[in-house]
């Protein structure tokens, strides 16, 4: 299935952009989430936190956070929809045509998640207005292993009921 490039200025509709009222594909709608993005969110948890890796992509994601240090990790080729990983925190970079549906179900299952989105999630309904969101931005655009696939748009942590890890209350949260 093709999903829509972004080459100029467009708006995203799931797994097309659309420019004016013309359509533009992608190959791929999900990237391997670099170290640097990792670094940034992880350093908020302890080594010994639980967390929940649920979107496999190419698998690498455990490694790299191996890496840094944690050891309670759960990745596995699973369905995200038909399983939980009971206490976990859920930290990863799920296919952003799933987007909308993945932060439902972990709202309404309750689970704690920092998920990296292109910061023009911002502008959904489904988050607009959530006292319980907050969001980290970095300056500049975070380097996707996938080099000219890199995603057209600047991406962000999107955290929800993550407070108590962060440190603080505030809705937006600047990463240096």
């Amino acid at each position: 299935m093709l999903i829509p490039r972004h080459t100029t200025r467009g708006e995203f509709f799931g797994k097309y952009i659309m420019f004016s009222n013309n359509i533009t594909w992608l190959e791929k709608d999900d990237y391997t989430t670099p170290e640097e993005a990792w670094k940034d969110i992880l350093h908020y948890f302890d080594l010994n936190s639980k967390i929940w890796l649920p979107f496999y992509l190419d698998g690498t994601a455990k490694q790299i956070v191996e890496y840094l240090g944690y050891k309670n990790i759960y990745h596995e080729k699973r369905d995200f929809y038909n399983y939980d990983v009971e206490g976990a925190l859920i930290i990863d970079n799920p296919p952003y045509a799933d987007k909308k549906l993945v932060i439902e179900t972990c709202k309404m299952r309750g689970i704690p998640f920092a998920l990296l989105l292109p910061l023009h999630t911002l502008e959904r309904n489904y988050v607009y207005g959530d006292k319980d969101l907050q969001i980290l931005i970095k300056k500049g655009k975070y380097r996707f292993r996938e080099g000219s696939m890199s995603p057209p748009f600047k991406a962000c942590w999107f955290c929800w009921g993550m407070q108590k890890y962060l440190n603080t209350e505030d809705t937006i949260i600047w990463i240096e």
